[in-house]
């Protein structure tokens, strides 16, 4: 209760985005204007790329009803779900990294001496509009839930609870054909998470590592970087009017130099 006469609500999870969908009927409007696929990202993520191109390629060249990229786990702890095959010949799905249990979690693939289940959800999906009305209604008759632990409020003020939500990956599960794409968490993964101060996927820690790949662009173009402070804690952003993903950027770096920090544009 939030009050003594209130019962405390709280959103149904990201997953709810289908039935939302749905409802609002979204997966009509889009059939209309004759989408055939659709993007799917976490805005939490600073480095994803929007529409990503070489991404809609793949996927559509596969012939899939849904794709997602991946990146390696970093160590066996991180707080990322992991994409799994369920059964000899079953499909793909997640498994989020509040429901591994610890000898899950550290598994090896002896044959590789690498984490078993490294392929890490990083919500950034691709799919077809065919399947997603598919999913919404999956969705709507199966009422799949997962158990969150979170504060949430109380006639006591905040306490621990648990709330039933739906997750994007969930979507996963109702997919005959699923493609993974993998990509270089440096250069498309550089989450939000946590406040700064914290130890990770902080403001302040997706903001460098969007400046260092920056600044990549601009040497492998051509270009030079000062700067005043340590290279590894500056660098410079380039705006996305010049380059999508470091592409063209030879007729503004090259024999160019730059002073970190700053934004390199037209």
């Amino acid at each position: 209760m939030i009050f003594l006469n209130q019962v405390a609500k709280a959103p149904d999870g990201n997953g709810g985005v289908y039935a939302a969908l749905k409802s609002k009927k979204l997966l009509d409007d889009m059939s209309s204007r004759g989408v055939k696929y659709v993007d799917c990202y976490g805005v939490d993520n600073v480095l994803v790329r929007v529409a990503d191109p070489t991404f809609l390629g793949y996927f559509i060249e596969k012939g899939v009803s849904s794709a997602a990229k991946v990146v390696r786990k970093a160590y066996p702890q991180e707080n990322v779900g992991v994409f799994v095959q369920r059964g000899r010949g079953g499909p793909l799905s997640v498994v989020e990294y509040s429901e591994m249990d610890a000898a899950m979690t550290t598994e090896i693939n002896q044959s590789t001496g690498r984490l078993r289940y490294c392929w890490s959800n990083v919500c950034l999906h691709m799919f077809s509009l065919e399947f997603l009305n598919q999913v919404a209604n999956s969705l709507e008759k199966d009422s799949v839930y997962h158990l969150a632990q979170k504060k949430i409020p109380s006639i006591h003020g905040y306490t621990m609870g648990l709330k039933l939500e739906q997750f994007i990956f969930d979507a996963f599960n109702y997919s005959p054909s699923t493609t993974l794409f993998e990509v270089l968490r440096e250069e498309e993964f550089a989450p939000v998470k946590n406040a700064n101060g914290s130890a990770y996927d902080t403001p302040d820690s997706a903001k460098l590592m969007l400046l260092r790949l920056h600044s990549r662009w601009v040497v492998a173009a051509g270009g030079f970087l000062t700067h005043s402070v340590p290279l590894y804690m500056t660098g410079v952003e380039v705006s996305p009017l010049s380059s999508y993903a470091g592409e063209n950027l030879e007729a503004i770096c090259r024999g160019r130099t730059f002073h970190a920090p700053s934004e390199i544009s037209f």
